[in-house]
This record gives structure tokens, sequence and C-alpha cells, in this order.
């Protein structure tokens, strides 16, 4: 039996019996799934009808075939979920020389995977600009992006390695004149380094990048132009500095303490853990010396952000892809699983917890009226076992099919 099947509802024709008189749905597509996570609840809610007008959900409510008109789509889907939200990745990397549009393979590949939204953390060139605006122009198929600019950090720094250098600053004059060029190049989000490696490591304990003051600096001048900052930080004195600072993120965290742990619960400040990546990393590494230290932060990073799980610290779901492959996101289910999340958590995270890091006023990472008509259906049951969200059958983006 196909996981997924369309059909066009034609009342005139249906011997299907009929439930209880309604009003008429108006809506060009409605979903009708056997049943539908509600990932407020973590709960699942049985033979449900969602009701797509343009990009938007109108209608979530009982299945009822006699309130479909006649004509209007109808998509057979067995577990439906709202479309994934990956707080960070790398689709972009930097600009071509060829003309051709820098990510846009990676960019359907992970649309195509079920992530409809992603923050992505860091381009040169202002190639995430400029996928984003192909993505939007439709000549290329991927997911909604928010984007930063390259990495604002110190000279020698993660950021400053990463990013070609051109988001280098030394003074808080440099910090606020990069800020505002970013701006003007129509970033959504800045990001920042303030310590740490790309991979966590034990020597991150004491590395400060940027301190606090300067972490301030750079939130103020982001505020003036309404974007928020994201901070990579891997050790407990960078961690610090970031929430301190006014951060509203912290990328990775590997190594977050119990201090760390009483200031992202106090700012309300959210975790980004990105896990998935090192035992990807380490999947690859040949043994010897490389591979000891790789392993060592793992189990540090694992441990710590247990803790900070238990603690109940705000996570949202993040996977720094390109460290991984493009349309392995859902992969980090099951690390944030085996930190202590359950499955329920585990999806929050990747949908209503990171739409709200991201983009708030955007209305995604739920299926209910009003929200933008972001949808994925899987087989298997995700709320015992997240592995489901890795065969995705059906993807749907601000109400158009991309997926079926």
């Amino acid at each position: 039996m196909r996981a997924v099947t369309v059909l066009v509802a034609v009342l005139g024709c249906s011997s299907a019996p009929r439930g209880p008189a309604g009003s008429p749905l108006e809506a060009n597509i409605v979903v009708h799934a056997r049943r539908m996570v509600d990932v407020a609840r973590g709960a699942y809610v049985d033979d449900v009808a969602i009701a797509i007008l343009g990009n938007r959900i109108v209608h979530v409510g009982r299945w009822e075939l006699s309130r479909v008109p006649s004509g209007v789509r109808v998509v057979e889907l067995d577990t439906v979920l709202p479309g994934l939200v990956d707080a960070h990745v790398h689709l972009a990397g930097g600009a071509t020389t060829d003309g051709s549009i820098p990510g846009a393979a990676d960019a359907e590949k992970t649309l195509r995977a079920g992530v409809t939204t992603v923050r992505d953390l860091g381009s040169t060139d202002n190639a995430g600009v400029a996928l984003r605006g192909a993505i939007i122009n439709g000549a290329v198929r991927g997911p909604r992006m928010i984007v930063a600019g390259a990495g604002i950090g110190a000279a020698g720094g993660a950021c400053d390695q990463v990013f070609g250098q051109q988001g280098r600053i030394a003074t808080p004059e440099d910090a606020v004149r990069v800020v505002d060029e970013q701006a003007a190049a129509h970033v959504d989000v800045i990001k920042i380094c303030t310590g740490g490696g790309v991979l966590p490591r034990a020597a991150d304990a004491d590395i400060v990048e940027l301190d606090e003051a300067m972490v301030r600096v750079i939130v103020e001048a982001a505020r003036k132009h309404g974007l928020r900052v994201a901070a990579h930080a891997e050790g407990p004195r960078a961690i610090a500095a970031a929430i301190r600072g006014g951060a509203v993120s912290i990328e990775h965290g590997a190594l977050v303490d119990a201090d760390n742990i009483a200031d992202l619960k106090r700012h309300g400040t959210v975790l980004v853990p990105t896990l998935y990546r090192i035992d990807f990393t380490l999947a690859q590494l040949p043994d010897g010396p490389r591979k000891a230290v790789v392993a060592e932060g793992r189990a540090l990073a694992f441990s710590r952000v247990r803790a900070a799980v238990a603690a109940g610290v705000p996570i949202a779901m993040g996977t720094d892809a390109t460290v991984i492959p493009h349309g392995d996101n859902a992969r980090e289910l099951g690390a944030l699983v085996e930190v202590g999340m359950t499955p329920a958590a585990a999806i929050r995270a990747a949908t209503l917890d990171a739409a709200a890091l991201v983009a708030p006023q955007l209305g995604i990472g739920e299926i209910a009226p009003a929200r933008q008509a972001d949808l994925i259906g899987v087989r298997g049951d995700p709320l015992a076992d997240v592995a489901a969200l890795r065969d995705v059958v059906f993807v749907m983006k601000d109400g158009a099919i991309v997926r079926e």
C-alpha cells in the first residue's frame, strides 16, 4: 500500500458515510491523517482533517468527508507533523566562481528531508542572503531561511578561521561597523564566536574569544537593527560571556557547567547542542590521537548536555550541517533522546521550540489554524522512536506540496 494517497473528493460520487452536517471547509487542499502529532501536548490526535488555503492552515479538526467541497484535493497520510526546524545549519558556504547558486543542491536535500525552516548561521560573501533570495524567488527549492552573515570573532578564533576573516574584530568600533555592514546586507541574525573550536575539546574550558563587554556591544548594535545574536561557545567561560552579554542562544555549549545552567534558565537563553555531528565525525576518523580527542569531547558534551536537559534548560534542535550531510538533520533527534529528552520533547525541540527561537513572528512549528502550512508525513511511530523522522514520505512548505 502506498504511504501517501492523493485523491480528489467528489461528494456526489462518494459512498462513504457522512458525519454530522457542518459548513463546507474553505480550502484548496485538505490533509486527512490517521493521526497527527500535537507537538504542544506531546500526544497524538486521531483521524484529523487539516484544511489549507493558500499558505496557511485554516482548520484542524475531526475528519468529515461531507465538509470537503467537490474538487478540493485530499491528501491521505498516516502520521503527520509540523515541518521540522533546524536552528543551526550552514547551507550556503560561500560564493561560487561558475555563476551557480551556492548551496542549491543541499537546500533541496534539506527540504525533502522534512526540514522546512533553517537558521543558517554563517557564510562568506553574503552567500546565505543570496540563497535565501533564490529560494524566495523560486529559482531554488529549499527551506525557509533565517540567515546570518560571516561569524564575528577575534583574530585566530573559530569564526575568524571558518569565515575567512570576514567577521574579524578587535575593538568595539570594529564590532559596531561589522554589525552595521551585515544589517545593510539584509541578514536576519548576527552570529558571534565567544570561544572554543568547531568540535568540543577538554581544552576549550578556559578559552574566551569575546568577553562579556564585547558581546554587549554587539548585542546592542544588533538590537538597533532589530536583530538578535547567536553565540558559538563551547566552554563555561565563553558560554557565560555570551549569556550575560545578551545572546539569545548558545550554539554547541559542549562544556556547559552548573553555573551556565543557572544562567541559561535565569535569562531564558536557548541551548542548541548540535550533538550528532560529534558521532558523525568520530565515525569518519581513523584510530589515533585526533580520534581520542574527539571521543573525549564527545563524552564531556553528552554528559554536560544531559545535566542541562535534566535541569530544564530551553533546548532547540540544531545540527551544524555541513559538518553532517545535509538531509540527515533528523538524526540529531536521536542524540537528544540519548541525553535524556523524551521523543515528544525532542520533537518539540525540532518544531515549536526551535521555531520560537529562530522566527517567532512567522507562525511555524505547530499544526494549528492561522499557522504556516508546513507539514510532513512519516511512516512509523515518532512518539515511540524518533528514527521515524528519518523516513519522510510527504513534505508541504507554505501550502505547496514538494514531496509525495
